[in-house]
């Protein structure tokens, strides 16, 4: 490479590295008496509770809110105590009579509904609450949010947990409570209103309706989309023909209300209203969890109780703490190219800032993506991948100039013999990654993501943006093996 071409390749690399290093680090005041103010994107990349917010959760090192849900007929003993506490004479006897106490008082069961005039809870109750237990675990999972957790306490009770991070958590601990079959009505009021799906045709709602699922305008609307099949289309249209209100509802509880004008003639309708991605989301898996499930009908009410809030297990300097880790971090990793490589180093530290420097706004961008201490960890593993596999270059380099090639065959000569190395490394694990990605375990999902996305960029760094590099700033000495501290081999004359 000439050295004009290499001092415009090198120039436009500082610009880039200093105006990303810039935009992603410095925060800052301006304007009249600091009126206005800068933000980073480090400083408004979303941030878990393990950074240092003011929420926190056994179990999980964010923290959040949780909640837990009561099958009907399943009552707290406080709750129990509370009722009986109001009631008198004969009603307090009859009130006693109907429950029995479980797990030695930790929770009351109606005595008809839950035990069938028993002391222990029904097979058919049973057998019901393992069918709720599937729709909330369905429910939960679609989430894909790290931190969520969902387990059975006292063995007919849901406790769920939400991170902080979260923003419609109130919504999703309250509509993934709906259970029961999805139906439509239609009239002017939901209680009054007529059953029009499935209710007219005597079939099951599968027959009318496919799926819920949700779409984003160009002008940022969210929609809820509902897309019937044809024979669904068909009975819309015909049951539809004054104005008046779509009721969707799941069970006894209203999901989507829709006010028409005129006939619904259209196999998908989007609704819109104030839906966030995130809500929106909720409302459409609640319907389609429904769908799915094998005996939607054969569920229990549930109640939902008061939410429970959570504080950091950490403290407020942990965000601090891991800036300062990946700084040492960074002087390591620098000492030792500089060390062992001299002015080769600059081109790894080149490499190295436009990676993290790239991380840093996908991280940023990508909604989903957030600072915690599994993000820092993932980042400190790409760190070490994309710098051992520089060296590794360098290194074969080095073996090829000390046989006493030139630097330009060895360079080139070098990266032939390890290309294969890095990139099966680098394959191997971004398709382990996206896999478990794919999987959608909560607490790997975000990890699983940046591991795979980071380990892409970092192939694309070592085997491209390295080289390119390292062939601009040797362009500019005539020392190129003083320039990478490569020596030639001295062989001694005996003779």
């Amino acid at each position: 490479m000439g050295k004009k071409r290499s001092a415009i390749l090198i120039t436009l690399l500082t610009l880039v590295i200093v105006a990303l290093c810039f935009i992603s680090t410095v925060s800052f005041s301006y304007g009249p008496n600091g009126m206005y103010q800068f933000n980073s994107l480090l400083r408004t990349t979303t941030k878990d509770a393990d950074v240092g917010g003011a929420y926190g959760a056994s179990g999980y090192k964010g923290g959040g809110y949780s909640v837990t849900y009561y099958p009907e007929g399943v009552i707290t003993a406080k709750d129990y105590q509370d009722s009986l506490e109001l009631k008198t004479g004969d009603a307090r006897d009859e009130y006693a009579d109907s429950y029995v106490p479980y797990l030695g008082g930790t929770l009351y069961l109606d005595k008809e509904d839950v035990c069938g005039g028993g002391d222990e809870p029904t097979e058919e109750f049973k057998q019901s609450f393992e069918n709720t237990l599937k729709i909330l675990e369905a429910r939960y999972a679609h989430l894909r949010v790290d931190g969520t957790e969902l387990s059975v306490t006292d063995d007919y009770t849901v406790r769920v947990f939400l991170p902080e991070m979260m923003d419609a958590k109130g919504v999703a601990f309250t509509v993934n409570a709906y259970t029961g079959e999805f139906h439509v009505r239609y009239g002017s009021s939901a209680d009054s209103a007529d059953e029009i799906l499935p209710a007219l045709r005597k079939k099951t709602i599968n027959d009318y309706f496919d799926k819920a699922y949700t779409r984003t305008g160009a002008d940022g609307t969210v929609y809820i989309a509902l897309q019937f099949t044809a024979e669904g289309r068909d009975v819309l249209a015909e049951e539809t023909q004054n104005a008046n209100t779509m009721y969707f509802m799941v069970g006894d509880n209203q999901v989507i209300p829709l006010t028409i004008s005129e006939a619904v003639d259209s196999k998908t309708l989007y609704i819109s209203g104030s839906y966030t991605a995130e809500t929106a989301s909720i409302y459409a898996n609640v319907i389609n969890t429904v769908m799915k499930a094998d005996d939607p009908a054969d569920t229990l009410k549930l109640t939902v109780s008061d939410t429970l809030v959570y504080k950091a297990l950490y403290g407020g300097n942990t965000l601090t703490a891991l800036y300062i880790a990946f700084g040492v971090c960074f002087v390591a990793m620098m000492v030792f190219f500089f060390v062992r490589y001299r002015r080769l180093g600059f081109v790894h530290l080149y490499t190295y800032l436009i990676f993290t420097l790239i991380m840093i706004v996908c991280v940023y961008a990508i909604p989903f993506l957030y600072l915690s201490v599994e993000t820092f960890i993932a980042f400190l593993f790409l760190s070490l991948l994309l710098s051992v596999c520089n060296a590794v270059t360098f290194e074969y380099a080095r073996k090829e100039y000390a046989l006493g090639k030139t630097m330009a065959s060895s360079v080139k000569e070098g990266y032939k013999k390890c290309f294969w190395h890095i990139f099966d490394l680098h394959i191997v694990i971004a398709v382990l990654s996206f896999i478990m990605f794919g999987i959608g375990l909560t607490n790997l999902h975000m990890v699983a993501f940046i591991l795979g996305l980071g380990t892409v960029f970092s192939g694309l760094a070592c085997l491209g943006l390295n080289r390119l590099t390292w062939a601009a700033m040797m362009s500019f000495t005539t020392n190129k093996g003083g320039f990478c501290n490569f020596q030639r081999e001295v062989v001694d004359d005996d003779d």
